[in-house]
């Protein structure tokens, strides 16, 4: 049984509510309710559609989307599919970890309401992030992991969606080890799809929280995994995916005193977190007056290879390619649109066209940090510079409880009515000690 393995699976049944620091259990909550909100908020998309075409199993675990109830396994795919369908999902975890960790709880929660207190919900769901978190660490970052190809939030998050069940089902250590070795067969998905805009990033999650799922589910039942999984050996998990930059330790560096999960950010943008930085600056611009946007003459974004192809796609031909689309972002910003799901609908549209036309896009790998873009406006008489690297939302500069409440209001309300958002508002605050009932009902 390799060392790695079994140190990461006693420590997900062994994870207690008093292990973890109260402001984690309170920034839990907020990444429940955004990822809830967001799920609603992909209710009707093209890739929801598709998912619920498929993952059509009966049973009576309720969806986040308009449809009627699915079994255990397909409810948590679809509603995973739902909530990473506008791009407005939390990241900067495994990557989007709670498209993958919440549906699979609230599916185990719908099917054992009463079963677990909400203060176990809480904990279970932190198992969840730490451990898809520390996977993409020792896969050698998000960086590394990415830019050989591989989408973290599908191959990361299948660990995080077993540890998350494995630990809300009361699994034995043994069974815990089991659980995430099973998920290492699961773990895939690449990055093609930024060629194309096709919908294999929205679909991944489906798979990494309907596979981490069943792995725990057979761990309970008694199926075992490879003991040597993490090892170096050949077929070991890093050996397989990783490349020079992989470090297995950093799976249980610091485990229980060093929190990875507290890296989790929220997005206010439908808009891949990499922009994020160079979009704040750019409202920050625009609401300051610094910038007026009918006065925009050109605007230049330089930024690394890695990220070019990632933010800046090619003639985008999708909705979902335009919101990975940092020039399509800042178009629609300059006309005056929120950067919510539904105004990318308009991408397309002959101003924003006019707009792109404006912008020039620069390869470089001269900026002082990789994650960094510098954007360059001129409007007139003044140049404006943007370079930042972090984003509002992050561990460093975090939204407040009454901001993502808001957000998720934003999202909801038009959609599901104010009575049911407050309901689901209310019951996500309440949750702590006492046993914890299913969800509000989402949809009449």
């Amino acid at each position: 049984m390799s060392a790695l393995a079994s140190e990461l699976g006693e420590w997900i049944a062994g994870l207690r509510l008093a292990d973890v620091p109260p402001g984690l259990l309170l920034k839990a909550k907020d990444h429940l309710l955004d990822t809830i909100g967001a799920a609603v908020s992909g209710d009707g998309r093209e890739p929801v559609r598709v998912a619920a075409r498929v993952f059509r199993a009966p049973g009576t675990v309720r969806l986040l989307v308009d449809d009627v109830p699915r079994d255990l396994v397909d409810a948590a795919r679809v509603n995973a599919v739902a909530a990473h369908a506008a791009e407005i999902d939390d990241t900067e975890g495994c990557d989007h970890t709670g498209a993958v960790v919440v549906p699979t709880l609230l599916a185990l929660l719908e099917r054992d309401a009463g079963r677990r207190t909400g203060h176990e919900l809480l904990v279970s769901m932190i198992a969840g992030y730490e451990v898809g978190r520390r996977m993409q660490s020792a896969l050698g970052g998000y960086d590394a992991h990415n830019r050989s190809g591989w989408h973290s939030t599908a191959t990361c998050g299948v660990f995080a969606a077993a540890a998350a069940a494995a630990r809300a089902l009361g699994l034995s250590a043994a069974q815990c080890t089991s659980a995430l070795a099973i998920a290492a067969s699961s773990s895939a998905g690449t990055w093609a799809f930024a060629e194309d805009g096709s919908m294999t990033k929205q679909l991944h999650v489906a798979n990494a929280a309907g596979a981490g799922l069943l792995a725990a589910l057979l761990a309970e039942a008694g199926a075992t995994g490879p003991g040597a999984i993490f090892d170096d050996v050949w077929g070991g998990y890093f050996h397989t995916h990783g490349n020079e930059h992989v470090r297995p330790g950093a799976l249980v560096a610091g485990l229980g005193d060093r929190w990875h999960a507290a890296h989790s950010a929220i997005k206010m943008y439908a808009a891949c977190r990499s922009a994020h930085p160079a979009l704040d600056g750019m409202v920050d611009a625009l609401r300051a007056g610094v910038l007026a946007a009918g006065d925009v003459e050109a605007v230049s974004i330089e930024l690394s290879p890695f990220l070019r192809a990632m933010i800046c796609p090619e003639s985008p031909r999708t909705v979902e390619a335009a919101r990975m689309s940092l020039p399509i972002s800042i178009a629609l910003l300059l006309l005056g649109r929120p950067l919510s799901p539904d105004a990318y609908e308009d991408f397309g549209h002959a101003d924003v066209a006019g707009l792109l036309r404006r912008v020039e896009v620069v390869e470089t790998d001269a900026l002082p940090d990789p994650a960094s873009v510098r954007v360059t406006v001129r409007a007139g008489s003044v140049t404006h510079v943007i370079e930042r690297a972090t984003a509002r939302g992050s561990a460093e500069q975090p939204f407040s409880a009454a901001e993502v409440q808001e957000k998720f209001r934003r999202l909801t309300v038009p959609r599901i009515g104010r009575d049911r958002a407050e309901a689901i508002v209310g019951y996500v605050g309440a949750l702590g000690p006492a046993p914890a009932g299913p969800l509000p009902a989402v949809w009449g």
